[in-house]
């Protein structure tokens, strides 16, 4: 009888745990890749994720798409895939479509950004990243989605 008593608690500690983690916060880290060679580094970029991430669509830049769920975080960070001691900031996430995710419709960054999803929705988050390469004062713009879950 106390064998069965304590396989019982066992068993739902287990269930338990399992449940917590399937629904915990994850951390998405969405790195832009910039061949900073190319004359306009806004057409020559690619996306790379962690493998805590899943990608929806990943054709182009453009369509590019992941899978969040509320309470997860998501870092932006740039990278050159050409030159390594060239630095690419991303420097904003700026709102352009979609459910309003997060607690900004513009979220500024110096090197990289971070934001906590807030909210969902059923249509896809459509955003426009913003980044600088190098000591270039200019500013490249690219635009990409994230789609929330429940």
């Amino acid at each position: 009888m106390k064998l069965n008593r304590i396989s019982w608690i066992v068993f739902v500690l287990t269930v338990l745990a399992t449940t917590i983690n399937l629904h915990a916060q994850a951390t998405h880290e969405i790195t832009l890749n910039v061949d900073t060679k190319n004359p306009n580094p806004g057409k020559a970029c690619f996306f790379k994720v962690g493998n805590s991430t899943t990608v929806l669509n990943n054709n182009s830049p453009e369509t590019f798409t992941i899978f969040a769920r509320v309470g997860d975080n998501i870092v932006w960070k740039g990278l050159s895939s050409t030159e390594p001691n060239i630095p690419v900031r991303i420097t904003a996430i700026k709102y352009i479509s979609g459910p309003r995710i997060f607690t900004s419709d513009s979220i500024k960054g110096d090197k990289l950004v971070q934001a906590t999803v807030i909210r969902g929705g059923k249509a896809p988050y459509k955003y426009q990243i913003q980044f600088s390469v190098g000591s270039n004062t200019e500013i490249y713009t690219i635009e990409s989605k994230i789609q929330i879950g429940e």
